[in-house]
């Protein structure tokens, strides 16, 4: 259920933190690399990338006011590095573009100015509210992961 959410609500806000310890949100959009990855780019000029260059510790949220639902992704984000990784990542990107699905803003497209990071969870929580008869109930559901195993 959360995979599906996230696939068709991929733009959200990642919040990083700057050297002083200060929270800094801005919109980005994800994408799946399966396995409860995900991806984004960012150019190399933004805060978020020099936020990211200090610690690698994110939080992303995606909301959808329609179903009252959202989800939030707390976990590390790495900078991919390696090229062959990074092309094979572009290459999805691509993939998804062909099939309709834009995850890349026009101004990250040249190749030198942008960063490719991968999103590791540590946890995962959806919430949905729904009202019945008159009453509010909430449905939550959250995925924990050991980051040892990761990255």
């Amino acid at each position: 259920m959360i995979t599906s959410y996230i696939n068709n609500h991929p733009q959200g806000v990642l919040t990083t933190l700057s050297k002083p310890s200060l929270l800094q949100s801005s919109v980005v959009n994800l994408f799946d690399l399966g396995q409860y990855t995900y991806a984004f780019m960012t150019k190399k000029t933004t805060r978020k990338y020099k936020n990211l260059q200090i610690t690698n510790s994110i939080s992303f949220m995606t909301y959808d006011p329609f179903s009252q639902t959202e989800v939030e992704i707390e976990g590390i984000a790495q900078q991919v590095k390696d090229k062959k990784q990074d092309e094979e990542i572009v290459q999805v990107i691509a993939d998804d573009a062909r099939n309709g699905r834009q995850h890349l803003s026009p101004y990250v497209r040249d190749i030198d100015d942008y960063a490719l990071f991968i999103i590791f969870p540590s946890k995962i929580h959806m919430t949905t509210f729904w009202e019945q008869n008159d009453a509010i109930e909430t449905f939550h559901e959250s995925i924990e992961f050991d980051l040892q195993t990761k990255g």
